[in-house]
């Protein structure tokens, strides 16, 4: 029972390493999926709000330089009476400033080269934390934001005019633009949290893409499970073979492409399942036909041996009289001939197979069939059997192998032909060239009573005979011999059925001379 335990352990650990790694690989896929959708948003908004910061700062420089234009000269800074700096169009100014499309926190602001503030919007979320600050000296207010200051120095230099900063809470974008004409440059901040972002990939993706990463690892492990179904079902029958239980079937869901009950079956488990059962199916012949050989060779040997012993016992006690002597054991020399025979057929079958190719020669099919058919005429003669021969007359009647075993096999399917047509039947031989198989098909028919469609491919198992009754002479090793013969040349034989003469019809096939390079 130990390995029986042993299996069982190894498919378990198999289907969980299936499961296993179908698992993390999901996991892994998904996590990647989730970092680069993550990164995606979060550098769309980087984009986006640097996008925007540039373009407002040229937009609102260009609007200012349209208002001063016609009169440069009235553009030029006064304090109002409550301290704070101003323009004589400070009205429109501050309108094209506050006309701007502003983000979450923002602010603009008009400057001079030394920071000194002429203008700002009104921004609705300011926060000193995360805009440029500002201070009031002497009446007039002044940037005190350092990276402010320096955009606005390189701008005027004519260097970079864009700063950027990020961090898990914020993106900030500064851009700084001149009014063309004037001493004046716009600067323009734009500060954005991350927070709706990340809500919106929380809720958009994040949370969606789990929900989906856990259905696929419950469909992963239910589809390996429903996998590993017909697998356990196929090795616990081979299990139960394995101990001598030849009654054990694969069940047919697993062993059957037309039933559509258990759709996780694939065709190829099917045909593996199916597979199985033949298999079992064939060793339960063979168990049965073990037996009945064993019954066939018991009584095939005591016959022989039983008359070889009487005659023996009989010569000795002087039952028989020494001028019979010599007739008796003439029939002692037949029956020891029986015996050898038999010993004889045994041991071949199991080397047939294998064809010594120092003995492959070529020879002709149709010279061959007329020899053996001449050779054998007594017995056609006895049961009065008409042979009608139909040789393929083209050049291809040439084949090539051990000619002696191949004859022996056009030998023994006639013989069996012989043993099964009664007086007066007929026999069939006919042969046809495939020249695009290169191989030349053997036809034999007989007008006898035919195999029984179950028994075609059986009867060339070893031992199996189609009539198990006494009345027939063999011990079941004629058509197996055959069958070894021609594997050995790589060729088949079968057993088919819609013969013209209405019995049994062997289709056989002798390989072509190699060709010459």
């Amino acid at each position: 029972m130990t390995p029986k335990v042993e299996g069982k352990r190894f498919s378990s650990n198999f289907a969980v390493f299936i499961i296993s790694f179908l698992v993390f690989t999901t996991i892994v896929v998904f996590a990647v999926l989730l970092f680069l959708s993550y990164e995606n948003m979060y550098n769309n908004l980087v984009n986006e709000v640097a996008l925007g910061t540039e373009n407002t700062a040229f937009s609102v420089a260009e609007d200012i330089k349209s208002v001063i234009a016609p009169d440069p000269a009235s553009f030029r800074y006064t304090m109002d009476n409550d301290g704070s700096a101003n323009f004589s169009n400070s009205r429109i100014i501050e309108r094209f400033i506050n006309s701007q499309t502003y983000r979450a926190y923002g602010a603009i602001y008009l400057a001079d080269i030394e920071g000194r503030v002429y203008c700002r919007s009104y921004y609705t979320e300011s926060t000193d934390d995360i805009l440029p600050t500002v201070s009031l000296d002497g009446g007039k207010t002044y940037l005190t934001d350092e990276t402010a200051l320096e955009l606005i120095t390189e701008t005027s230099q004519g260097g970079d005019n864009y700063r950027q900063s990020k961090n898990a809470q914020l993106v900030t974008s500064m851009s700084c633009y001149r009014v063309t004409g004037t001493e004046y440059y716009v600067l323009v901040n734009n500060v954005e949290t991350t927070f709706a972002t990340r809500e919106e990939y929380l809720y958009v993706i994040f949370f969606p893409a789990m929900i989906a990463m856990v259905i696929a690892v419950i469909l992963y492990a239910v589809f390996v499970y429903m996998s590993l179904v017909p697998i356990k079902a196929i090795s616990r029958a081979i299990s139960k073979v394995a101990e001598g239980d030849l009654t054990v079937r694969v069940p047919r869901r697993y062993a059957d492409n037309e039933d559509y009950t258990n759709f996780s079956v694939s065709s190829e488990f099917a045909d593996m399942g199916k597979t199985v059962n033949n298999m079992i199916e064939s060793l339960e012949h063979q168990e049965r036909d073990r037996e009945m050989f064993i019954s066939s060779i018991a009584h095939d040997i005591r016959t022989p041996l039983t008359s070889i012993n009487g005659f023996v016992t009989a010569m000795l006690d002087g039952t028989i009289p020494p001028e019979k002597t010599d007739h008796y054991l003439e029939l002692i020399k037949q029956q020891a001939g029986r015996i050898r025979t038999l010993v004889t057929q045994m041991t071949e079958a199991s080397s047939l197979s294998h064809v010594d190719t120092s003995m492959m020669e070529t020879f002709n099919i149709s010279e061959m069939i007329n020899d053996i058919v001449d050779n054998l005429e007594a017995q056609l003669t006895d049961k009065n059997i008409q042979v009608i021969k139909s040789l393929d007359p083209g050049p291809g009647i040439d084949a090539y192998g051990e000619s002696q075993q191949l004859c022996r096999v056009i030998i023994n399917i006639i013989t069996n032909a012989i043993k099964f047509t009664p007086t007066g039947g007929t026999i069939k031989i006919s042969t046809l060239s495939d020249k695009r198989e290169r191989k030349i098909w053997i036809t034999v028919e007989d007008s006898g009573a035919g195999v029984e469609e179950a028994k075609r491919t059986r009867i060339f198992e070893s031992f199996f005979k189609a009539d198990p009754s006494r009345k027939v002479e063999g011990f079941g090793l004629g058509l197996y011999i055959c069958k070894q013969i021609l594997a050995g040349h790589e060729q088949t034989i079968t057993c088919e059925e819609g013969t013209e003469l209405g019995g049994a019809k062997f289709v056989f096939s002798f390989p072509f001379p190699p060709e010459e390079n």
